[in-house]
């Protein structure tokens, strides 16, 4: 088993961006999602790196990439992508892994560079705009992140969305240690990506019918950010798209409760992407 791990800088239009690649085969990128950094996929690229190269990528203002000190686009970040696979030396078309706001990068990219994703999987990634209700939630959260930091009752909250709250009690060290990466990111450089990456989203509606690739959507089961219903009416937009369902009460809760059985969900629609999309829609 090949495991071996490289970790380095690559410049790009939204600041020097912290990559790790290990193992080696076909080309697999994993994004994170907001708030936190690649370590979330420590336990299911585990399951990954015997038979596949694994490109982790740390958003702009989290974990070891640099802050950007302006609003930017997911656009951008999906360019930053290309640009990361390009000093890489990555030809073929890659198989994306993203969790929430990953999974929004990886759906841009699919749609405007259709020859870089082999397949895209989505986890816990809302595809709609903020409602006026969710943004009347949030204003006031980035408001207080901007004035006072983590603070103890915005660091719950915020882990409540990515983890829910039984994951504290069943995998203490691993909550922490994801509560850990919210609170010592650069202040500037996470207010900026939770102003662009969250408040300031846009909605995937009118890019989703570009998209060729085939697409799984999936849904933690509680995240109170997404739906199963909203992943279907958006895959059903879609070429090559279904939505599924696992356990977890959060959008990252999937990655740290039962990366095995996630890694087999993932690992069954690579093997045919297609065949795979047919049977959880015929299923539905």
């Amino acid at each position: 088993m090949d495991t071996q791990s490289i970790t380095r800088t690559v410049p790009t239009s939204v600041g020097n961006l912290a990559v790790r690649v290990t193992g080696s085969g076909p080309p697999t990128v994993l994004w994170h999602s907001l708030f936190v950094d690649s370590t979330t996929w420590a336990p299911l690229r585990s399951h990954l790196v015997g038979y596949r190269q694994v490109i982790s990528i740390d958003g702009p203002g989290h974990g070891a990439s640099t802050a950007v000190p302006r609003r930017f686009t997911m656009e951008e970040c999906a360019e930053a992508a290309i640009t990361v696979l390009d000093v890489l030396g990555v030809a073929e078309p890659a198989d994306w892994v993203g969790n929430a706001w990953g999974g929004h990068v990886g759906l841009v990219a699919a749609a405007d560079t259709p020859d870089l994703c082999r397949t895209v999987v989505t986890i816990g990634t809302p595809t709609q705009a903020l409602t006026r209700r969710e943004r009347a939630r949030i204003v006031p959260m980035v408001w207080a992140y901007r004035i006072a930091g983590p603070i103890p009752p915005l660091t719950n909250a915020v882990m409540n969305v990515l983890l829910g709250t039984e994951l504290s009690r069943t995998h203490p060290q691993q909550f922490q240690a994801v509560s850990r990466t919210f609170r010592q990111a650069p202040r500037r450089g996470m207010h900026q990506a939770m102003q662009s990456i969250m408040l300031h989203r846009k909605g995937l509606g009118p890019l989703l019918p570009r998209i060729g690739a085939p697409t799984l959507m999936v849904v933690p089961r509680a995240d109170t950010m997404i739906s199963l219903e909203q992943a279907r009416a958006a895959a059903a937009t879609m070429p090559h798209a279904a939505a599924t369902t696992v356990d977890g009460a959060g959008h990252i809760t999937p990655l740290i409760a039962d990366p095995a059985a996630l890694a087999d969900l993932i690992t069954a629609f690579w093997r045919d992407p297609v065949g795979y999309l047919a049977m959880i829609s015929t299923s539905a």
